[in-house]
């Protein structure tokens, strides 16, 4: 166990380190966490923390009173897995084709296990906890359900923290960013439209497939020559279809990708960009062309003010030595809808490479770092909500 400021008890940690494997065990997919929900309550009511549950969520909150019953500081795990076929071969391994693949079975349980030791101190701060166990979060829509469920209010929370095992990291070192966390996403359907005919005879079509492809290459140099190479972007074309032999040019071809910045204005414009691309492309190409989007998540940017305080907690959780900021990542996270709300920072906990990558069928979130995690938590509480009685 890594060793923490303060100590978190060994039986504790044993305690979450079985609850974790039972969740690992047992996965459920976005908005289907009823046995994940029911386990949470239960938790927190063994814990001693006041309880509330939704009619039409997963959702779970947990309060641990304060001495201002009027305002919070909120503290956020999610819970869902994802549709993968778990390869891992461990003992505690899903067999449902549902796996925790992304860690969330860690994340949820840390957030139990600080609830657990909240109960156990019995120590009040200067004004309430709130803890935010969310559902749907690979689903990008469990953060703006549980705001429009109140999440945020009554009490009113001032500010929000997060954490994600990151296996980039090593073991136990705490990723703390001053800026940009995750990247927005964005994902788009392209739709190439012309005449079919015979695959001998081109002059009688118009070809969607061979617009198709100049659009994907074009498409590339909106990053690469139209943007700040100082600024991350990704645009990324995951699927393309069109036609069904190799003598038939169909009638249509579509493209389907993903776009992620982490600057909103950049975002916009490298939309707008896409959209004039390919309306130009293929007009010029005598086709029709329509793009539709599906907005995601925004970019995961924290609080210079909430980063700075995480950053003094995870100091005096592990280290200054074991406190870093790495480069962000192109991947993307819910959380921000919090952080339009709150001010917040979401941080990143080292597992180290041996569990394997996130979104890999052999992951498993290293228990090593839950001593680390639930500590960490327990600081930024200190740091601001540090009176106590």
């Amino acid at each position: 166990m890594i060793a923490t400021r303060p100590p978190i008890d060994r039986d504790l940690i044993a305690e979450c380190v079985d609850l974790r494997r039972r969740l690992h065990k047992h996965p459920e997919l976005s908005g289907q966490e009823f046995r994940t929900r029911d386990l949470v309550v239960s938790e927190l009511k063994a814990a001693g923390l006041e309880t509330q549950i939704f009619a039409d969520s997963t959702a779970v909150i947990g309060l641990w009173p304060g001495r201002d019953r009027t305002r919070s500081v909120a503290l956020r795990a999610d819970m869902d897995a994802l549709p993968i076929q778990e390869t891992s071969g461990l003992p505690w391994a899903s067999a449902s084709g549902v796996m925790h693949a992304c860690g969330h079975d860690g994340h949820t349980t840390i957030l139990l296990g600080l609830a657990k030791h909240l109960g156990r101190a019995g120590r009040a701060y200067a004004a309430d906890v709130k803890l935010l166990f969310q559902p749907a979060e690979e689903a990008g829509n469990g953060a703006r359900k549980m705001i429009l469920d109140g999440a945020l209010a009554a009490p009113a929370v001032e500010a929000v923290f997060g954490l994600h095992g990151w296996p980039d990291l090593p073991l136990g070192i705490i990723g703390v960013h001053s800026g940009a966390v995750m990247a927005s996403v964005d994902n788009f359907e392209i739709t190439v439209t012309g005449r079919g005919g015979h695959g001998a005879q081109p002059q009688h079509t118009l070809d969607p497939i061979v617009a198709a492809a100049q659009l994907v290459t074009a498409a590339q140099t909106l990053v690469s020559r139209s943007s700040d190479p100082l600024e991350a972007a990704v645009l990324t074309f995951g699927h393309i279809q069109g036609g069904r032999t190799f003598n038939v040019i169909p009638e249509d071809c579509l493209l389907r990708g993903t776009l992620r910045t982490h600057n909103e204005s950049l975002r916009g414009r490298l939309k707008g960009q896409l959209e004039a691309l390919a309306g130009g492309l293929c007009h010029g190409l005598g086709l029709k062309v329509s793009i539709v989007w599906v907005e995601g998540c925004p970019a995961t940017v924290n609080h210079p003010g909430m980063a700075a305080l995480a950053r003094k907690a995870a100091v005096r959780t592990l280290g200054e030595t074991h406190v870093v900021e790495p480069k962000p990542s192109m991947a993307g996270e819910d959380f921000p809808f919090f952080l339009e709300k709150v001010p917040g920072a979401y941080l990143w906990l080292g597992l180290g490479q041996a569990r394997g990558p996130l979104h890999n069928p052999r992951f498993d979130f290293n228990d090593d770092a839950m001593a680390a995690g639930i500590a960490l938590f327990l600081s930024i509480l200190e740091e601001a909500l540090g009176d106590q009685k």
